[in-house]
This record gives structure tokens, sequence and C-alpha cells, in this order.
């Protein structure tokens, strides 16, 4: 029975389905803000944030994680706002720390007063317009340079590579951590190419290409079609697929069965499809975005390249010609558990008492 006022309150929001609650524990000492979780009609939404947080359960540090569902509009971030401030009340003392997670989500986190508020920044929220039209291009200048503002706020930053970093006021990135999303190793992890051929129905004599992700813009899916295209009048059976919300434990299949990932998005962070398919050991062809340079560097083979279709088909066919890669012992760094240590290690820097002591990476 819900007698507090502010309990009943953050209950009825709850009801409405704008800002929800997705995991709640008792013994939860962080709270993860984001705009972005998996939700029925698209599995995929968010799924690097749960990434995050189970890699940080591992560590042995509990979090509840509110969703802010600002896909259906305004409303839910300003309602999320008002969640923000009674949490300190209707759950005191409970959370030592707040992590928003998506540029977004942000300021409404910021309104969580007396413990710190951490941003983790994605790509597009801080980089800016990469793509679109006049006004979707005015609409994300503003939004990002919004953003990059009210970095000045929170108590510490993470961004997923050096080049959004960069973008950072000086104040605020000298309380910016870099630290990427992670990659569950046990799941994505090298198979016999026939048994995931297997598994995915794909036959057995085609040379598959694929491109990971939803077809919006700033993958400029376009451009690896056409490079596709060209690798296909060189190598007989070879073929493009675009591999879109499929569920997440059906993904390494996926990797293993294809010959090559080419990925053109126009912007990034750090790029998850690209880590996975290297804990895959499948070779990657990339535009250069994000940290894509450093992902790839020392890997064999694979390539990036400038956005020109010949370019990337020239690559393509060397690439699906080729061994399988070493991209499974060039990203071992990027584990889900040494990132969860890493950002632990954030954490700890705000001297907070009650924090797990991180546990060695394996």
């Amino acid at each position: 029975m819900i007698t507090n006022p502010g309990d009943w309150l953050l209950s009825a929001i709850d009801r409405r389905g704008w800002v929800t609650w997705e995991r709640t524990d008792d013994h939860a000492r962080v709270l993860m803000v984001t705009n972005a979780w998996p939700r029925p009609d698209n599995p995929m939404h968010g799924i690097f944030v749960v990434g995050t947080v189970d890699g940080l359960r591992e560590q042995g540090l509990k979090a509840d994680v509110l969703f802010i569902r600002g896909y259906q509009g305004i409303h839910c971030y300003l309602l999320a706002c008002l969640v923000m401030m009674l949490l300190p009340l209707v759950r005191r003392g409970k959370y030592l720390l707040v992590n928003s997670h998506g540029g977004e989500a942000a300021p409404a986190a910021r309104f969580f007063v007396g413990r710190p508020v951490i941003a983790s920044y994605w790509g597009s929220d801080i980089l800016g317009p990469q793509q679109g039209n006049g006004r979707s291009r005015l609409k994300l200048f503003l939004l990002s340079r919004v953003l990059r503002e009210h970095a000045r706020l929170l108590t510490a930053t993470t961004t997923k590579s050096n080049e959004m970093a960069e973008k950072l006021p000086a104040s605020a990135r000298e309380r910016n951590w870099v630290i990427p999303d992670g990659v569950d190793r046990d799941r994505f992890i090298p198979i016999e190419r026939e048994q995931a051929r297997r598994l995915t129905g794909w036959p057995l004599d085609e040379v598959t290409v694929i491109s990971v992700g939803r077809p919006i813009a700033l993958k400029r899916l376009w451009l690896a079609e056409q490079a596709t295209a060209l690798a296909a009048a060189e190598i007989e059976g070879l073929r493009w697929r675009l591999v879109s919300d499929v569920p997440p434990q059906e993904m390494a299949s996926r990797y293993n069965a294809a010959d090559c990932l080419i990925h053109t998005s126009i912007s990034e962070g750090s790029p998850n499809a690209v880590k996975e398919a290297l804990a895959c050991n499948l070779p990657v062809v990339a535009t250069p975005s994000g940290d894509i340079c450093e992902l790839l560097e020392g890997v064999h083979p694979s390539a990036v390249c400038p956005a020109e279709p010949v370019a990337l088909a020239r690559e393509i066919v060397r690439c699906v010609s080729g061994e399988r890669s070493n991209g499974r012992e060039r990203t071992a760094h990027l584990g889900r558990d040494q990132i969860a240590v890493r950002l632990l290690d954030c954490y700890h820097s705000f001297g907070l008492p009650d924090l797990p002591v991180r546990r060695t990476a394996g």
C-alpha cells in the first residue's frame, strides 16, 4: 500500500508508461537513467545499456534502471525531471550516484540533487548533425550545442571516443572519461562458418557481406550496397545482406556466418557492431568515424578506407578472399568485464562509501 504522496506520484507516472522502471533491486546503489532500452517493437533499442548494467552487476554493483520513453514526446522528459526531483526525497539515501545514458537524458538526470550525476554520451548527441535535411540538421546542431554546454553542470561525463571528448567544453573535458561500450565475449565467440550457416539458413556456397543496423540515413547503406555490387562483379556468388532487428542472442551466428562486415556510418561514437564482429573474428571494412581506426589497428584482414564505392569494393574483395581476422585477439580489452571495471574506476574517483571493490577482469 502506497501512503507517501511522492511514492504515489512516481507509481502513477510509471503506470502511464512515459517514465518507467525497467529494473529495480532493493540493494541497488546506482540509478541508471536512459532514453534507450529494449521494448517489444524494438528489441535492440539500447541493448548496449543493458550490457553496461549487466557488466556492473557482474562486478557486484546493482543498479535500478529508469527509462525515459522520449520517443513518445517531450512530455516524457519533462516528467522525468519531476521524477528526478522527487527521488532524493522518496528514496532517501538509496543511491550513491546517478548515471544517465544518452545525452537527451542528462538534463533530466541533473535534477537529482545531493549525489554525483554522471552523463554517458553516445555519439551523435555530442557530435552533432551529420545527415538529414536543413531543418533536421539545424535541430541536431542546436541540440548538440545545448548538451555540450550542459556537460559543465555535471559531476563527470563519459564519452565513447576521444573524438567525442574533444567536442566538450574544456571544463567538462577535465572531468571526462573515455569508456566505450563493452562486448559480451561469452556470447560473441568464433564458431565454424558452416555451423553458423546452418543456424542462419544462408547458403553454404554464398559469399556474404553484411551491414548491421536499422536502415537510417546515418548508416549510408546505399554506399555499402554500391560497394558490394562492385565486389560482386569480381567474385561470383557474393551477396550483401542487411542484418536488422535480430534478437541479441542470434547476432553471433550472423557474424560467424558472414565473410565480411561493411560499416559505412557517417558518424559514430564507438560502434558496437564492429566490436561484436571483431570478437567473432569477422573481417571488417569500414569508413572512418568514431574510434573505428583504433578498433581496426593491427586487425588483419580488415581495412579503413574512404567513403568511395570503388575503394570499399577493393577491400571487400581482399577481405573475403582471405582467412578470418585476428579481431578477437586485438580487442580483448573491450570485454564487458573490462569496461565495467573502467566504469567502476570512474565511480570510485568520487570517494563514495559502500561501492564494491572492483574485481579483476578476466
